[in-house]
Formats: C-alpha cells, structure tokens, sequence
C-alpha cells in the first residue's frame, strides 16, 4: 500500500497534455498503430528512463542540475540546459500554445490567432508569481480530470479487449517524441528531486517511480482506445466524448477542467524554461522568462507535424544524455568533474 498509492498519486501528477491530448490525437491519424506507440512509449521505455532519473536521484540526494554541474562542470550544466529546452520548449508549444488556445477558441469564441498568445501570456505570468490564488484552485481543479475520465470509461460501457488487441506498426519518432516529452524537460528534473527526497527508501522509490509510469501509461492507452472505439476526430477528441455524454454543458465543464490541468502542467514548465534560459544567457529570469514565451509563441506558428518531428529527434539526445549522465555516475562517482 506505501507504494501502490503513491505511485497512483504520482502518476495523476503527470497526467499532462501528450496524455489527453497529443496520443488520442495520433490515435485519430494513425489508427490501431498507436496501441504499440503508447506500450513502447509509457510503459516500456517511458518506464525504463523514468526509473534511471529516479536511480539519479536515490544515487545522490540530489537534484538533476545539481548532479549534472558536479559531473560535468558549468559546461555540462549549460549542455544540460540546452537539452531539457530542446524538449521542454515544444512540449509548451504543444500543450501551452496548440490546446490551449484551441480550447479557449472553442470555448470563449476567442480567434485562434488570438488565444494562444493570451495563453502563453497567461502561464507567463502565474510563472513570474502574479496571481497565486488562480494557480492553486486551477491545480485543485485539475486533479477532477482522472476522475471524470474514468467516469467517461464508466458512462461509455468501457472494455478493452487486449486478446484481440491489433499491435500494428512502430512510429519510432513518435516514440521518441513521447519518451522524451515524459523523461525529458521538467519531468525528468521532478522525478529527481522526488527520488533525491525519498532517497532513504532505496530501490522502493525507484518502483514507485516506474509503477507510476506503468499507471500512467495504463491510463492514456485506456483514453487512446476509447477515442478509437468512438470513432471520433480531433482536435481534443475525448471533450468531444464528453459532449457526446453530457451535452453541452459537459463540453464546456470538461474543456475547463482540461484547460486547469494543461495551466498546472504549462506554469511549471514555463518555469523550467525561463531557468534554463536564464543558464544559457545569464540574463535574469524575467527576461529569461520572456524570451522562453516569445519562443514558444513562435514554436506555435509551426504545424503540429513538424513539432512532433523536432520532438522525436531531441526526445533521442535527451534519452542519450540520461543515458550518459546514469553511466558517468555509476563510473566515477559524484566527485567526478
């Protein structure tokens, strides 16, 4: 029980855009062979990088950039910032600019054009400080999400049929993509600094991280076949199929529940994004911060395919510096530089 619920904990934690949002929208475009992309992605690699993150972080006490200077010195520390962007960047592209602005647009008639600007301003300034009170109850609001999301499965006659389960053929960079969407940015570092305050507990913190990945996967390749059984298209199928069930007003509730767990996820990263820009440049993290917006609102004139590519490419350096990160430490020890 110490480490079933926890992990469940966990895993509702990192329920974020690519689970509700990006792999159902794939599932629209790829059929079937998204059942595969999701095992590999979540629950097979997915599981294998965040365990080593949380290896990390039992291994040292310690957070990733902390470990990362101490290994490799301020050069490796600025590598390190250049490589959490090159997926931290897109992933707010996605999440913070694409459906966010989508579901402001659908929701408040607001053109498109002009809501995902006022998003990124948004998430912007909850992470410069301002407005507190409206983060705290939007990260009330957004643990609703799983919840109402197994009520959908409930409502909706859920069953998954896994012996007739159609495996299909591997996207390799779409797995890439989601490996380093959710071992990559500001997960990585969280799963650390989680692994670094539990590192009393050992090889248990390591499970709970990895059965909180196989949770977490579990769940998005639930939401992947209900969007595949309901035949419907997106963007943001799973509103649709909240719509579908509850009418309009449970469109409406539904796409403010999901915009609450798309600002508890985006304030964060903006975050993570100012600092790391702040590490590159030098410069404070108010400008930091609005170079790392500026970014992401350009990132979002890009279409969807292509961000996904770009993903996919830094989703493989990132699973490499992990990689190489772990093996240093296990060679030299933290004293190595």
């Amino acid at each position: 029980m110490w480490i079933l619920l926890p992990s469940i904990c966990l895993a509702l934690a990192h329920i974020a855009g690519n689970n509700v949002a990006v792999v159902p929208d794939m599932a629209v475009m790829l059929g079937k062979d998204i059942y595969i992309v999701t095992i590999l992605a979540y629950i097979i690699f997915g599981s294998l990088m965040a365990g080593l993150t949380a290896w990390i972080g039992v291994k040292t006490g310690n957070e990733l950039v902390f470990v990362v200077h101490k290994l490799f010195g301020c050069q490796g520390k600025k590598i390190a910032a250049a490589v959490i962007l090159s997926i931290c960047l897109p992933a707010s592209v996605i999440t913070g600019g694409f459906y966010s602005g989508w579901i402001t647009n659908t929701s408040l008639g607001i053109p498109l054009g002009a809501a995902i600007p006022a998003c990124i301003l948004l998430f912007s300034l909850l992470a410069a400080g301002y407005a507190d009170e409206l983060l705290k109850l939007s990260n009330y609001a957004a643990f609703l999400l799983v919840p109402v999301i197994i009520a959908i499965f409930g409502v909706s006659g859920f069953s998954f049929p896994a012996g007739e389960l159609d495996i299909g053929e591997v996207n390799w960079l779409l797995v890439s993509a989601l490996v380093g969407y959710n071992a990559g940015g500001m997960k990585s570092a969280l799963i650390v600094e989680i692994a670094a305050h539990l590192s009393r507990r050992g090889c248990k913190t390591i499970a709970l991280v990895i059965l909180a990945k196989v949770v977490e996967g579990l769940i998005t390749l639930g939401i992947v076949h209900l969007i595949l059984t309901a035949g419907l298209h997106g963007p943001l199928a799973i509103s649709m199929i909240a719509g579908h069930i509850a009418g309009p007003a449970g469109f409406y509730l539904f796409n403010l529940i999901l915009f609450c767990t798309f600002m508890s996820a985006m304030v964060p990263a903006m975050n993570v994004n100012a600092r790391q820009m702040r590490i590159l440049t030098g410069l404070s993290f108010n400008y930091s911060l609005l170079i790392s917006g500026l970014l992401v609102y350009l990132g979002s004139l890009l279409n969807l395919t292509t961000i996904i590519t770009v993903m996919g490419l830094s989703g493989m350096v990132t699973g490499a510096f992990i990689l190489y990160t772990a093996y240093t430490l296990h060679k030299y020890g933290l004293n190595h530089s």
